[in-house]
């Protein structure tokens, strides 16, 4: 188990541990939704930069 540090911000490490965690699991879906022919890449994108706006971050390419 990781231990309960904290960052001073409230966040632990166990709590980025698990974000972490289910960025890769959404990542490996998109990849998986986009290889089967189930999303275009096209979708992909436009769910990246939708994601990206809500965040204020930069989106990334599929």
């Amino acid at each position: 188990m990781i231990p309960e540090v904290s960052n001073g911000e409230g966040d632990t490490a166990e709590e980025r541990g698990e974000v972490h965690f289910l960025a890769a699991i959404v990542d490996e879906l998109i990849r998986r939704l986009v290889h089967t022919g189930a999303m275009t890449q096209g979708d992909a994108n436009a769910i990246e930069s939708a994601v990206a706006d809500r965040l204020g971050t930069s989106p990334r390419a599929w």
